[in-house]
This record gives C-alpha cells, sequence and structure tokens, in this order.
C-alpha cells in the first residue's frame, strides 16, 4: 500500500494527503522603468547640472511618444532623506520612474537612453492586466491536479477518491527570473497564447506558480 493511503483523520476517516501545483507564464504590457541621472564632467571638465541631464532626458522621452508628465521623481514622497542622503556627495543624483506600455518600443528607448548623465536603468516593477484572473485559474488548475494526483494514486492500490476534506493554499512567495522556484516542475501548465497581442518585447516574463495542499477521503 501507498503510505499517504494510511492516513486517519480525526473521526478515522481514511484519507490521503497530496499536493497540487500548476503555473503560467505570460510577457507584461506594462512595466515601470527606473532611471537614475548623475552629475559628470564634461569635455571642458565642468560639472554638468541635474537640470540640464534632465531636460535631455524629457527630449529623448518625447522622441518616442512618452509625455513628460507620466515622469514621476522617485524620491518625492522623501524628499528629506533625498537631500540628506545627497548632501555631501560631489555628483547629484536623481531617480525617476516612468510606466511604459506595448506602445513603447522599450529596446529603441532603452538604446536612446544610452546618454552621458543616465547611470543606471533597471525595470522596478513588471504586470499584465490579466494578472486577477490569471491568478485564479491558476490556483483553480493546482486544485484539480492535486485531485488528479490523488485519484492516480489511489486507483494504483484499487481504492477510489472521495470528498475533500481540506484545502490549504501554500504562501506565495516573490518569483524572480533566478529564484530557484523557477526550476520547480508544476503538475499542470496554463496556457495563456491569447494574450500575446499587447506584450512588451525584450522583457522578462512573468510566472505565476501556486502549490496547493489537499486532503481527500479514501472511499
Amino acid at each position: 500500500n501507498i503510505a499517504m493511503a494510511q492516513n486517519l483523520d480525526e473521526d478515522n476517516t481514511r484519507f490521503i494527503a497530496v499536493t497540487g501545483s500548476a503555473e503560467v507564464i505570460v510577457q507584461p504590457d506594462e512595466i515601470e522603468l527606473e532611471i537614475t541621472l548623475r552629475e559628470y564632467l564634461d569635455s571642458d571638465n565642468s560639472k554638468s547640472s541635474l537640470a540640464d541631464i534632465e531636460s535631455e532626458l524629457i527630449e529623448v522621452l518625447s522622441k518616442n511618444n512618452i509625455n513628460k508628465e507620466a515622469l514621476i521623481f522617485n524620491n518625492s514622497q522623501y524628499y528629506w532623506y533625498y537631500w540628506w542622503s545627497n548632501r555631501n556627495e560631489n555628483y547629484q543624483r536623481k531617480t525617476f520612474k516612468v510606466s511604459l506600455d506595448s506602445k513603447t518600443d522599450f529596446l529603441s528607448l532603452v538604446k536612446e537612453l544610452d546618454i552621458e548623465g543616465v547611470s543606471s536603468l533597471k525595470i522596478s516593477k513588471t504586470s499584465n492586466k490579466d494578472l486577477f484572473d490569471l491568478r485564479q485559474e491558476v490556483k483553480i488548475a493546482a486544485v484539480r491536479a492535486a485531485k488528479e494526483k490523488a485519484k492516480y494514486l489511489l486507483e494504483s492500490i484499487d481504492e477510489k477518491v472521495g470528498k475533500v476534506i481540506s484545502i490549504v493554499e501554500v504562501p506565495e512567495q516573490n518569483r524572480y527570473p533566478w529564484s530557484r522556484n523557477n526550476n520547480m516542475m508544476s503538475n499542470f501548465q496554463v496556457s495563456r497564447a491569447d494574450l500575446e497581442s499587447d506584450n512588451i518585447d525584450n522583457v522578462a516574463s512573468i510566472k505565476l506558480r501556486y502549490e496547493i495542499k489537499a486532503k481527500l477521503e479514501i472511499q
């Protein structure tokens, strides 16, 4: 017999405990780009100004049909801390965030931002308009995967799966491209090929993966 099939509940109900998982991978249709500006010495050994660098940044954004109103000063809510942290710096810095969608040629924009004064670029956030629905779909698929697993395990010992006793969702964890969770196999993959039209190219995909633990009665 399979060991899991020998569990007994408090009321002596035989049950099997299994884990089900499911995942979906989609491309983002919106990203948040973090842009850090930094003063520098120009060709005549004069220090550039953040105002001039910011103007050049706005010009690049305008060429890519991005309105300057979309540019948000990242330290605006903590200006005192921003000022305090930079007060003794020889070369001042300033960080902005801007939201981009598929209307922007992301790779082209990045290449045009390769200018003096832009010290770093970072994608600080990725999103997809369907993430809420996708989370629900993936969790439902994980529950179904758990039931299917219980079914074939019990069938191997000539038993049948009964009603569900409990379902517990495993807490979601942050998942980044370098996370080892991305290498874990899921019981089920949700296909979302229909979400491709508004995707942003040349940006890492979003992976949603959920696990649930289920206890099911053995009939």
